[in-house]
């Protein structure tokens, strides 16, 4: 079974590390970084979906998520956004992404969401 590849762009290590921990053992490949250098980085790591920070190093997530949704061959892939922003179900509707979670975050619910938008019919009641 070919595991289903999550990209993290989360600013915080400790954050970053730990959801890279959960997601592996849940059976999804992993790939974190504080900022993508550019867009073939995420070209070439082909990911199922992204975890967007939305305050990364030297700008804002939802910028980057614009970017990834007007790119042809990136579009598809669901990005959500994670924030502590009050306002974050707007700034996740204005850049376009699939969903969004608030920080502080639990566990079982990233877990939760990333399934679901990876693979929607596995929820399927």
């Amino acid at each position: 079974m070919v595991k289903k590849k999550v990209l993290i762009i989360e600013n915080d290590q400790d954050i970053r590390h730990i959801v890279e921990f959960i997601l592996e053992e849940q059976g999804f490949e992993t790939l974190s970084t504080p900022e993508p250098q550019d867009l073939q980085e995420i070209t070439t790591f082909k990911p199922d979906a992204i975890l967007l920070d939305e305050f990364i190093n030297s700008r804002p997530g939802h910028r980057l998520c614009l970017k990834i949704k007007q790119v042809e061959s990136l579009k598809h892939i669901p990005v959500i956004i994670l924030s502590t922003a009050n306002d974050i179900e707007l700034i996740a509707s204005e850049c376009q992404a699939n969903d969004y979670i608030s920080k502080p975050f639990d566990i079982e619910h990233i877990v939760e969401k990333v399934l679901r938008i990876v693979n929607p019919q596995s929820l399927a009641f």
